[in-house]
């Protein structure tokens, strides 16, 4: 199919690097299938958007309305990602009635009312894509404008003072380690699918190994990251990643997203062990090493014994 981006960009209002990103979401796997490229399909794009729109979304109510109470964030970001408020803001794009490519029978405008629709989910992906290509602080600028702003920008008040600085800033941490596990786990496993991506994600950001990152930070990193509030930081991870994010944004907000990704992964993420545990999964799904080896490890044909010399060094470790 040939595939010309230029007017689908200027509609959405983003100029893509690499306008293959931009057509992967829009491809719902019904047309993947239809046309035999299975695999190339919005779901891992939309794994990745899902996290990256809780983070867009919970930043913004956190630098924007510090007067509200948790469970009002939860409420109002609940109400932003209602499907059929995306669906909605999808045809104010005017993307409903060509995107996303789709092989199903039913019509769109009958699509359009049912929950988790491929619209909603595209809108998502779409997030995901506008992250994927052309950064964190592109996909967060462009959330705002199109989402968040327009429900919630006339409401807000000019309240500086917070009314629970502690558990808002667990809130915003946990948006954030959401938001960088998926980010790490989609570039890091190129090509598995998005069932494997959510169990090391789960893993990756459970309440055991917040526990265990926050036991591996000593007294005296704590203080070398300056970050503050030490008393409250050296207790929960998800705090201490918020203040690492606000810091880093602070300092360079269009790298705060990435550098706090690169603070995470190399300080508490075994690499080694991440892969071993994907392939493990891949191999219960039946992937054969060859495959592994070429489509996540990345390993060129002409590469293959190097590739499959670091495969096995890996399952030994």
């Amino acid at each position: 199919m040939e595939w010309n981006s230029e007017s689908l960009e200027n509609q959405i209002g983003i100029q893509f690097k690499h306008s293959d990103t931009l057509r992967l979401a829009l491809m719902h796997r019904s047309y993947a299938e239809q046309i035999g490229e299975s695999e190339q399909n919005n779901e891992r794009l939309k794994f990745l958007g899902d996290a990256i729109v809780n983070l867009v979304i919970t930043d913004y109510l956190y630098h924007n309305c510090p007067y509200l109470e948790v469970s009002n964030f939860k409420g109002l970001r609940d109400k932003l990602v209602e499907g059929q408020r995306l669906t909605k803001l999808w045809y104010q794009l005017g993307l409903g009635e060509g995107y996303p490519f789709l092989g199903l029978t039913q019509e769109r405008h009958r699509l359009r009312l049912q929950n988790h629709n491929p619209f909603e989910e595209a809108l998502i992906a779409l997030v995901g894509a506008i992250h994927q290509d052309r950064g964190f602080s592109q996909a967060r600028n462009w959330l705002v404008k199109q989402l968040i702003a327009p429900l919630l920008e006339r409401h807000l008040k000019k309240i500086k003072e917070r009314s629970s600085p502690n558990k808002q800033l667990r809130f915003l941490g946990d948006a954030v380690l959401k938001g960088i596990v998926a980010d790490y786990l989609y570039g890091y496993l190129p090509n598995v699918k998005v069932g494997n991506l959510n169990d090391l994600f789960k893993e990756l950001t459970s309440k055991d190994n917040q526990s265990n990152f926050i036991n591996q930070i000593t007294t005296e990193e704590l203080t070398a990251l300056n970050l503050g509030n030490e008393k409250v930081l050296g207790k929960s991870f998800k705090a201490l990643l918020a203040a690492v994010y606000l810091n880093r944004s602070a300092e360079n907000d269009k790298r705060g997203f990435a550098e706090t990704e690169n603070w995470f992964v190399e300080r508490f993420v075994d690499q080694e062990q991440v892969l071993r545990k994907a392939i493990r999964l891949l191999m219960e799904d039946g992937r054969s090493q060859k495959w592994i080896v070429r489509h996540v490890m990345g390993y060129e044909s002409k590469d293959y014994h190097a590739g499959r010399d670091r495969f096995n060094q890996v399952m030994e470790g």
